[in-house]
């Protein structure tokens, strides 16, 4: 056997992370271009840094096609008019396929591309550990640079955990395996469960949020605001609706000062400047400027918007009392739209977009905290309080709703019902985040979850081929399964 080398990437150049799932050719046969020694690379300040650009640039990489998968699976988008990959119908009708084939196998490259970002993590933070603290700028320097590292780790599995793993059950056995280490072989490990997986994000996002950059000097990297809000989300989608509430609550009511909800809506997407990557409401986001954009994978999807969709949220309402409530006004019109080769969205550029924009892949911003404190602070409290009415409306407000209590594009007024505040909620966050990371497909499944699958809110109630509760998460590619000597258990019924 030869030696095995281990690399990291540095700055735009891809790591070929040595994940089971990627292990279809003898690893000590593999030949990579572009690469430094991890062993040696990461030796000063100056160094980490460029790897830590470089563990970011694996983030931007295939898992941003992945974001368009629950966008899929909620029936937001509808097959191009043109090329597309097999898989992709197969999420669009609630049936994903079990590939074996390489190539076309998105369920394959979106979970060996975020073990890429998990495995530069890794390399980062043994490393940076070693490293005396006199190579460093300052006392704090190295900590905040171990802390973004942490927080890519833990975005990575939190993210691979939604797709792949039963998430929403925090008894199943159906987690994802963690990697929490730099990989040196090709040895596979067996998936941990739920519980486990959620303890671990856990504990790397503390590390973030006590050692984590001040956001005034870093809002395009995992600082430690944006470790809180991940925190926020993570509790929300375990269903810890006490601890949801209290860490979305903090960072509300801490907002003022260098973050706040930007004045208006559109703003927030101007690509024209790199004013946007500054918006006062962004508390991370991956950028793409001119000369480096952020890789557009996301044109091989070959997605449009559904025109139906669109439409049934721009158009739809609620009544409450004797007032008939706008979903929206015109967030969805004026940011999404059909396309014929790749999304067609002002969120993210698309590949065939005129002119010089500047893009930003919105991994966390204001608005959702406060559509996160207002659901788990009503379904801790199976009531609907005067603080999570104000949250909610305070992102409608902000988007051009009145108070003016006629019918229109208007707040919620303090007479909803715990269910249709519940709904409301459910609502705001489609139109305000639609595009971005595909939460109103995870909602979908959490609000279903939390009635018991299949006994109050159904997901086929929203999306009728969604009939089947296992098929809510992807399948382990027979690739992985196979490369791993089936040590990692498929999910239910794609075996």
């Amino acid at each position: 056997m030869k030696k095995i080398t281990t690399y990291i990437s540095i700055i735009s150049v891809v790591l070929i992370g040595l994940t089971s799932c990627e292990l279809t050719t003898p690893i000590d046969e593999i030949e990579l271009a572009y690469q430094l020694d991890a062993e040696t690379a990461i030796n000063d300040e100056a160094s980490a840094r460029l790897a830590l650009a470089g563990a970011y640039s694996s983030l931007k990489e295939e898992p941003s096609f992945m974001l368009l998968v629950p966008e899929a699976l909620s029936g937001a988008v509808s097959p191009g008019t043109s090329f597309y990959r097999l898989e992709i119908p197969s999420w669009i009708a609630n049936q994903p396929l079990n590939l074996e084939e390489a190539g076309d196998n998105l369920t394959y490259d979106g979970m060996a591309a975020l073990y890429r970002a998990i495995n530069d993590a890794n390399w980062l933070i043994e490393k940076v550990a070693d490293i005396d603290d006199a190579n460093f700028t300052s006392a704090s320097a190295k900590n905040e640079i171990l802390a973004e590292a942490y927080g890519i780790r833990a975005l990575s599995h939190f993210y691979l955990l939604r797709y792949y793993g039963q998430w929403y059950d925090t008894s199943s056995e159906y987690g994802i395996t963690l990697r929490l280490e730099p990989i040196r072989s090709g040895e596979a490990f067996p998936r941990n469960t739920v519980a486990e997986t959620y303890t671990q994000i856990h504990s790397d996002l503390d590390f973030v949020i006590a050692n984590g950059a001040d956001i005034t000097g870093n809002r395009g990297g995992l600082n430690s605001l944006a470790g809180s809000a991940l925190k926020a989300k993570v509790y929300l989608y375990q269903g810890d609706y006490t601890m949801a509430a209290s860490t979305a609550k903090a960072i509300v009511d801490d907002a003022g000062g260098s973050y706040g909800l930007s004045p208006t809506f559109l703003e927030l997407f101007d690509n024209t400047t790199d004013a946007m990557f500054y918006n006062s409401e962004i508390l991370f986001g991956l950028r793409g400027v001119l000369q480096a954009p952020v890789p557009n994978t996301r044109w091989g999807f070959a997605v449009g918007y559904n025109d139906a969709y669109v439409a049934s949220l721009s158009t739809g309402t609620m009544t409450v009392g004797a007032q008939t409530i706008n979903y929206d006004s015109n967030r969805m019109s004026s940011t999404t739209s059909p396309g014929f080769f790749g999304t067609n969205n002002l969120k993210y550029t698309n590949i065939f977009s005129s002119g010089e924009e500047f893009d930003l892949i919105y991994h966390s911003r204001l608005a959702e905290v406060y559509l996160i404190y207002a659901e788990a602070a009503a379904r801790s409290t199976g009531a609907v309080s005067s603080d999570a009415l104000a949250a909610l409306n305070a992102v409608r407000i902000r988007s051009g709703a009145t108070t003016t209590g006629g019918d229109g594009f208007e707040t919620y007024p303090a007479t909803i019902s715990y269910d249709a505040f519940l709904e409301a909620v459910r609502i705001e966050k489609s139109v305000e985040l639609a595009g971005e990371l595909g939460e109103q497909w995870f909602d979908l499944v959490r609000y279903d979850w939390a009635d018991g699958f299949g006994s109050g809110f159904q997901v086929s109630d929203y999306k009728s081929s969604a009939t089947d509760p296992n098929k809510f998460i992807l399948p382990y590619s027979l690739l992985t399964l196979e490369a791993g000597g089936r040590i990692e258990i498929q999910n239910p019924s794609y075996e």
